[in-house]
């Protein structure tokens, strides 16, 4: 599942990272406004 959108109420909110072997019911994921964020640090 790594790299998988997370959606609420119909809006993209981030991404799942990272997701634990021996409970994939916890994980690790990255917040839209942060990607959003850096993107615009490097152009």
């Amino acid at each position: 599942m790594s790299g998988a959108p997370i959606i609420q109420e119909g809006k993209f909110v981030g991404a799942v990272t990272h997701v634990l072997v021996n409970d994939p019911s916890i994980g690790y994921a990255v917040f839209g406004d942060l990607m959003i964020k850096q993107s615009r640090e490097i152009n």
